[in-house]
């Protein structure tokens, strides 16, 4: 073969190989990766210093080991009540410092919630100041500022600006309803609007003392066979407390017959028989019974028991 036809059957190969190279890289038909754009469509409601999840809730539940389901905003910021408050009466109690220390929470004007949670058990109310504030079962919902990460809640049974704060449990009630409760409490506590906030076992029954008694006195005039019947006494050997309450307020006297019964700011604690369920508060005034609330008055309307509580500072 001449030299010259070597040359033009190089020159063939060269540009098939060019050619080839090109349709391989070029393409026909062209592959393309179409790109389709979805918009998540997102809640514009803002809290005071938050901006609600890509789900859209303003409000949705949380969960802690130690004490249950609690409400929190869509980034999952604790939402607290005041024990202060009176739910349901469109006012906060909790302004100037305190509301710097606890934000008023605002869900905005649509609120969105998860399954489980009903819009009707929320609201809006207008503070002092023109603000607005939402509420929940008539309870004003707050923040506490050194909650700083999502699922935090160090706000948990702070006895502060004149009232224990609790990250609101979402079976609360405006009527009456357990706060912080439990198996995991031997000593829980609840509030009623006529009453406050209260102590109650782990089922939620109601506790009681006696204003005849003399606190600390290790006795109790509950000792006819009649009044031990229609009031049985409370005892637990070892108490785990919610937060709020203090072990130094809890003791346990024996008065007789070799029974304990356990005692709150010295006084001895009982049950109402006639108390059918949890939350029921029937034997208020009974035969001088009358329920333990938080803080705690004993004997009569003007002796006050000092809180051992721990404060925030």
């Amino acid at each position: 073969m001449s030299t010259a036809v070597v040359a033009v059957v190089v020159v063939i190969v060269i540009i098939i190989v060019v050619a080839g190279a090109y349709f391989l890289l070029m393409g026909s038909p062209m592959t393309t990766t179409s790109t389709t754009s979805s918009s998540t469509s997102s809640s514009s409601q803002t809290s005071s210093s938050t901006t609600t999840t890509s789900q859209g809730y303003a409000v949705q539940t949380g969960s802690s080991a130690s004490f249950g389901n609690y409400l929190e905003n869509g980034t999952g910021f604790t939402l607290y009540m005041f024990s202060q408050d009176k739910p349901g009466n469109g006012t906060s109690t909790c302004s100037g410092a305190c509301a710097a220390t606890w934000p008023p929470f605002y869900a905005g004007n649509s609120l969105t919630l998860p399954t489980g949670l009903n819009s009707s058990s929320f609201a809006t109310i207008t503070r002092a100041d023109g603000s607005k504030q939402t509420t929940y079962n008539g309870w004003p919902l707050y923040y506490f500022a050194p909650d700083k990460s999502a699922g935090s809640t160090s706000g948990e049974g702070i006895d502060h600006f004149g009232g224990l704060w609790y990250a609101i449990p979402p079976t609360m009630q405006q009527s009456g309803g357990q706060i912080v409760g439990g198996s995991s409490y031997s000593v829980g506590l609840a509030y009623k609007p006529s009453i406050g906030v209260y102590l109650t076992n782990s089922s939620g029954f109601t506790l009681y003392y006696r204003s005849t008694d003399t606190p600390n006195s290790g006795n109790t005039t509950c000792t006819s066979a009649t009044c031990e019947h229609n009031w049985p006494l409370f005892y637990q050997a070892s108490l785990n407390l919610a937060p709020g309450l203090g072990s130094s307020q809890f003791s346990s006297i024996t008065p007789y017959n070799s029974t304990k019964i356990t005692t709150y700011n010295g006084y001895a604690l009982f049950y109402w028989a006639s108390d059918a369920k949890p939350g029921d508060t029937t034997g208020q005034g009974i035969g001088g019974f009358y329920v333990a609330t938080l803080p705690f008055t004993g004997g009569n309307a003007s002796s006050t028991t000092t809180s051992t509580q721990t404060s925030y500072s």
